[in-house]
C-alpha cells in the first residue's frame, strides 16, 4: 500500500536536491533557477525504498520515483536503460545509493506493487520521453509514469478515463489511476494487442498501390475498408464526448473568420487556392449555429492505431485542450479535418520516398488514393447513428466546414 507524506524540513529538502539535479540532466533539461521539493511519499519504507518526489524546476512540476538501495548491492537496470544511478542518499536508515527506479530491475516492480497492490510479471521499458515513461508489463499492460506533472488532472488521462466511463471503448482500458493532491502522478492500461500504428498501415497501402501500378480499388493494400471503419471510431468518440463533457454551441461565421485570420497571418498562400476566398465569403455570412463537443484536438493518423478488435485512439494528446490547458469545445469537424488533412500529408510522404524520376506518373495514384479513402472515411463518419445531432445537416455545409477546417489545420 501507498505509505505516508515525508515531513519534509529545510535540510531533507536540500537532500534531494542534488538527486534531482543529475536526474534533469539525464534527461537532457537545463535549468536556470532553484530546484523547490514539495512533497515526498513513502512508497516503500526501508532498503529497498521507494520514495515518490513533486518538485517545481523553473515553473514546470518534476515528478521523480526515487529508489533506494543498500550502499554496497549491485544495481541492476532494465534492459535499455542507462546508468540509472543518482547519487547517494542519507535518512535514519543510514547511506542508501539512490536510483532512477523506473529503470531499476527490482524496483520497477515494486512501484507496480504500491500503486496497484498487484504483483505484476516480467517488466521492461517500452518508452521514456518527456510526456511519460512507459513501462511494459510481461504483455498484459502498460503503466505510464510521467516526469512532468499539471496542477490538476493530466488532460490526457482525464479525457481517456472520462470517455471509458461513457463506454467509449475504442481505447486502451485505464485499470489504474495513480493520482495524488488532485495530480495525476501516472496511469495503469490495458495493452493494446495485435496492434498496427494507423499511419504505417496507411503508407503499406500507398507502396503497394505505386508499385502495383493500377488503381487504387485494385491494389492489394486497399485502405477504403480500414479508412471507412476510421470514420465509424472517430463519430463514436464525437459522441461519448458528448455524453462525458456535453455540448456547447458555435457559430458557423466565427468559425470561418478565425480559420481565414489564422491563413492570413501564417499561409496566406492558402487564401489563394480557386475557391478558398468564396468559401470564406459565404460561411462568414451564414447565421447558422452548430453543435461544439471537447475534441480530441489533434487527431491524425499517427495517433491512432488497429488492433484485433478495430481502430482505437492510441495517444491522447493533448486530451482535448487548448495551449493554455483550457478544455477545448470545437465543432467536431475539427477532428475530421486533422484526420483528412493526415491522408494528405501521408500521400506526399509517400511520393517523396519515390525515385524524383517515377513521381510524375504517381502523382495522379497518389490523388486518386486520398481521394478515395477521404469518402470512405466521411461516409463511415456521417453514416454513424446518432451523428447528425453533432453536424450540420446540410451535407453541402459539413463538405463547406471540413475544407475551412482543413486549411486551418495545414497551417499548423
Amino acid at each position: 500500500m501507498i505509505g505516508a507524506m515525508l515531513e519534509l524540513t529545510e535540510a531533507r529538502r536540500e537532500s534531494f536536491v542534488p538527486l534531482m539535479q543529475t536526474w534533469l540532466a539525464r534527461r537532457g533539461v537545463d535549468h536556470a533557477g532553484t530546484i523547490e521539493v514539495i512533497e515526498v511519499e513513502v512508497l516503500l519504507a526501508g532498503r529497498p525504498g521507494l520514495l515518490d518526489v513533486v518538485a517545481r524546476v523553473d515553473g514546470r512540476i518534476a515528478h521523480l520515483v526515487l529508489g533506494l538501495h543498500g550502499i554496497h548491492q549491485e544495481i541492476r537496470m532494465l534492459r535499455g536503460a542507462d546508468d540509472g544511478v543518482l547519487g547517494e542518499f542519507e535518512d535514519e536508515q543510514g547511506v542508501a545509493l539512490a536510483v532512477d527506479a523506473l529503470w531499476d530491475v527490482e524496483l520497477a516492480p515494486l512501484v507496480m506493487i504500491a500503486i496497484v497492490g498487484e504483483e505484476p510479471g516480467v517488466v521492461s521499458i517500452a518508452h521514456d520521453d518527456d510526456n511519460a515513461v512507459v513501462l511494459d508489463i510481461e504483455d498484459t499492460s502498460s503503466f505510464s509514469v510521467f516526469p512532468w506533472l499539471t496542477d490538476g488532472p493530466r488532460p490526457a488521462v482525464d479525457m481517456l478515463v472520462r470517455l471509458d466511463e461513457v463506454g467509449f471503448n475504442h481505447l486502451a482500458a485505464p485499470i489504474a489511476l495513480w493520482r495524488r493532491q488532485g495530480r495525476d502522478l501516472g496511469i495503469v492500461q490495458e495493452l493494446l494487442m495485435g496492434s498496427a500504428a494507423g499511419w504505417a498501415l496507411a503508407m503499406t497501402s500507398l507502396r503497394d498501390l505505386y508499385g502495383s501500378g493500377v488503381k487504387p480499388e485494385q491494389a492489394g493494400g486497399d485502405f477504403a475498408v480500414e479508412a471507412r471503419a476510421l470514420g465509424t471510431m472517430t463519430a463514436r468518440m464525437h459522441l461519448a464526448s458528448d455524453k462525458a463533457f456535453g455540448r456547447r454551441n458555435g457559430a458557423v461565421a466565427d468559425w470561418a473568420a478565425e480559420a481565414e485570420s489564422v491563413a492570413e497571418r501564417l499561409s496566406p498562400d492558402l487564401l489563394a487556392v480557386p475557391g478558398a476566398r468564396e468559401r470564406l465569403r459565404a460561411l462568414r455570412g451564414s447565421g447558422d449555429r452548430s453543435v461544439m463537443v471537447r475534441t480530441h484536438g489533434d487527431l491524425n493518423l499517427g495517433r491512432v492505431a488497429r488492433t484485433d478488435h478495430g481502430w482505437v485512439v492510441a495517444d491522447w494528446l493533448p486530451g482535448g485542450v487548448d495551449a493554455e490547458g483550457a478544455p477545448l469545445f470545437r465543432s467536431p469537424l475539427a477532428d475530421v479535418a486533422d484526420v483528412l488533412w493526415s491522408l494528405h500529408r501521408l500521400a506526399v510522404a509517400a511520393l517523396e520516398e519515390r525515385d524524383p524520376a517515377l513521381r510524375p506518373g504517381l502523382e495522379s495514384a497518389g490523388a486518386a488514393w486520398e481521394e478515395r479513402n477521404r469518402q470512405a472515411f466521411l461516409a463511415g463518419y456521417l453514416g454513424t447513428p446518432g451523428i447528425e445531432e453533432l453536424v450540420p445537416a446540410d451535407r453541402a455545409v459539413v463538405s463547406e466546414l471540413v475544407a475551412v477546417f482543413e486549411m486551418a489545420r495545414s497551417t499548423a
